[in-house]
């Protein structure tokens, strides 16, 4: 048998469908939040870890003229390191020696026909497919920098989570074999020579002080020509910082998630505690207690949690699993495992039953504790008087408004704690809301207007030509009007306490170039006639606070040291970090005749797609002039880079306002829905003396707007820090 007071609660939850549904949907939308993002964060954060730690990610990487086994296992023998060793061209097409046992920079196959790959074949790292069209069995037409053409054909796809992923340099990674390399006209050499310490704690100077022992003792020795050495931060990944900020933001969301549930849930209790105050009054005026009523009224809550946990916690877990997905993809990342860690289908499973049941402590000792006569005396219509308060009077203060217009204000305000609780659920909504969108504006709105390069179209050239004969070429282009050649090399730094930096693009360009407009921020741009000047920008100072207005620096460019002196700070462009130096005084250093490796156009066209035919058709014509060009990029291109490097932020942003704003308006919903119910009786004394259903429709929709302006105001003001 079950006892009276159940019955009540089996009846109200029954009875009240739309009433439960709402507290369900209210209770269940704070655990689908929380599932989505901190199940995505702790997914993504467990398989990074798991993935980046198995790659064996190199210590250091040395770029060297040509090794051979010689070398790669006199390095291998120096103490307090593990080395492996591969080569690659300008289609950034890796040819590795051992693909069953990779001790450094290891990359798993995914999809494959055959691995390893055989003569003539090419596994693709799979971000490759984010930018083009391939699968296995697809015939690929590749130029070496010798200018020799072959046809590849594609064996599978392999992940790699050190290879920057297709979508964000605008160029895929690809693994060959090394006998394919003759394929190419090759020769069967290494040009790289990746590290890997035994200390898995090595600081980065100890990994710079180790990477200068091989270079200079080992490798250099050999007579090897090292032309540059990078030494990343031991342990992180290259795109670790938008990780993190990833991270930051699903734990931000997750938190703010749950403090709006807690809101939604006691602002419907509330609700109905008051809507069944007589029922009150009737329970205890038949011997029930305030405890017993309690234990009712909390059971009820208990039970809307386990309904909300049965919705919430599949939906939650299903969407994690797509929003987890979705972010790997992204990030280029290989989930193993999509099954989200315990706590957080434990924490999911908390909020949907801890939460509401201390959200609704108050509202229900509130309810049980009144007394029985006030509560069996109660009407229905509102006990509240309105005129005494403050805001009471500043509104009677207004005048002309129509009587719906002032019965809604009225309306508004008449429930003070019950507006303040909807006011804090939509203003942190709405706040987060406008500041998420206003970041993204801010971001496409950086992007669109970065304006550093002046080109239309540019080249990389696959080796260092001499730049007359390139000009020559790229002014007689179709609609060029004008053209410019620069070097552009990996410059390391000689720290003064003896350790290297990681690689820094170093550019050598005519310093009265009209294709950059640098926005010098402190100290002035490159003269004419100046010695070994140097330019960093802002990118360069986050990483390396040496190059200071005024300070020398030391830089070995491919294997020749020089110091320059900081003469000139300029803004990023988000470029990442770049220094610029004289062109001539570069190519001197280098003891080249005049050479360039990079070349800008100009054209008369301002369409997209005629520079695009500009750049095709110069193209062609390097070809046959014998100018070996290993990439070609427009402005436009360009920007559709870069806006890609940051659209996951911009992507992760906007998800996180979508979610709060779903969120929000579940809470309007909700708190407009329970005041209607609440004046029922109110709605029943306004039609007896004649208001028509319209007109006590816009009083409740003009409430409705009224809160809505309120939260957005006050969201507008604290989104702008």
């Amino acid at each position: 048998m079950i006892s009276p007071r159940w019955r009540k609660v089996i009846r109200d939850l029954a009875g009240h469908r739309f009433r439960t549904l709402l507290v369900v949907l209210s209770i269940a939308v704070g655990i689908f939040a929380i599932l989505v993002v901190l199940g995505a964060r702790g997914v993504l954060l467990r398989e990074f870890e798991a993935v980046f730690g198995d790659s064996r990610a190199p210590t250091a990487t040395m770029r060297v003229s040509i090794a051979d086994e010689g070398t790669v296992a006199a390095v291998a023998r120096t103490p307090g390191d593990d080395v492996a060793s591969s080569g690659w061209d300008t289609l950034e097409v890796w040819a590795v020696a051992d693909f069953e046992n990779q001790r450094v920079g290891r990359f798993t196959p995914q999809q494959v026909r055959s691995w390893p790959p055989l003569t003539g074949e090419v596994v693709l790292e799979q971000s490759a497919r984010s930018v083009g069209e391939y699968d296995v069995g697809d015939t690929l037409t590749v130029e070496s920098p010798g200018g020799k053409r072959a046809r590849l054909r594609v064996a599978g796809f392999a992940h790699d989570i050190n290879a920057y992923p297709a979508q964000f340099v605008a160029m895929s990674t690809g693994f060959i074999s090394l006998d394919t390399l003759a394929v190419l006209d090759e020769p069967r050499e290494y040009n790289t020579i990746a590290l890997l310490a035994e200390d898995p704690k090595i600081t980065r100077s100890q990994a710079s002080r180790l990477a200068a022992h091989v270079r200079d003792d080992v490798v250099a020795a050999r007579g090897v020509r090292v032309l540059l050495t990078q030494v990343p931060e031991p342990g992180s990944h290259f795109l670790g910082d938008i990780f993190k900020a990833v991270s930051l933001l699903l734990l931000a969301l997750g938190v703010l998630s749950m403090l709006l549930s807690g809101f939604l849930v006691v602002t419907t209790i509330q609700a109905l505690m008051a809507q069944q105050v007589r029922q009150v009054g009737i329970m205890k005026a038949i011997g029930g207690r305030a405890s017993q009523i309690t234990r009712m009224y909390l059971g009820m809550v208990l039970i809307y949690g386990v309904l909300a946990v049965a919705v919430g916690l599949p939906a939650g877990i299903a969407a994690a699993r797509w929003f987890t997905a979705y972010g790997a993809g992204l990030l280029n990342f290989r989930i193993i495992s999509y099954v989200p860690p315990v706590y957080v289908s434990v924490l999911g499973a908390l909020v949907g039953v801890a939460v509401p049941l201390l959200a609704a402590i108050v509202p229900v000792r509130f309810g049980t504790r009144m007394p029985v006569a006030r509560a069996l005396t109660a009407t229905g219509l509102s006990r509240t008087v309105f005129g005494h308060g403050l805001i009471d009077r500043v509104l009677g203060l207004v005048r002309g408004l129509p009587r719906p217009v002032a019965l809604s204000l009225r309306n508004t305000f008449l429930r003070k704690g019950r507006l303040a609780l909807t006011l804090t659920t939509l203003v942190l909504a709405s706040a987060v809301v406008m500041s998420v969108l206003t970041v993204r504006g801010s971001i496409l709105r950086t992007v669109d207007e970065i304006d550093l390069w002046q080109f239309d179209a540019q080249f990389h050239l696959a080796r260092t030509v001499p730049g007359e004969r390139v000009l020559r070429v790229a002014e007689r282009g179709r609609g060029v009007t004008q053209a410019e050649g620069i070097l552009d090399y990996v410059a390391t730094l000689k720290r003064a306490d003896g350790t290297e930096g990681e690689g820094i693009s170093i550019i050598g360009l005519p310093p009265a170039t009209t294709f950059i407009a640098p926005k010098v921020e402190r100290g002035r741009w490159l003269e004419e006639g100046d010695s070994y000047a140097v330019v960093v920008n802002t990118d360069v100072l986050k990483d390396e606070p040496e190059f200071a207005l005024g300070r020398t620096v030391t830089l070995d460019v491919r294997g020749v040291e020089r110091t320059w002196k900081v003469v000139g700070v300029v803004s990023g462009g988000l470029m990442g970090p770049v220094v610029f130096v004289p062109r001539t005084r570069l190519d001197g250093l280098l003891q080249g005749s005049g050479g360039v490796n990079r070349v800008f156009v100009r054209t008369e066209h301002r369409h997209a797609s005629a520079q695009e035919q500009t750049a095709l058709d110069l193209e062609r014509r390097f070809e046959e002039a014998g100018v070996p060009v290993a990439a070609t990029q427009t402005q436009l291109e360009q920007r559709d880079t870069i806006a890609s490097q940051l659209g996951i932020l911009v992507v992760f942003l906007a998800i996180m306002a979508v979610l709060l704003a779903f969120v929000g308006v579940i809470g309007l919903t909700g708190t407009m829905t329970i005041n209607v119910l609440e004046s029922t009786r109110e709605i029943g004394v306004m039609r007896a003396v004649g208001a028509s259903h319209g007109a006590i429709y816009n009083i409740f929709i003009t409430e409705g707007v009224v809160i809505a302006l309120m939260a957005w105001g006050i969201g507008a003001v604290l989104s702008w820090p």
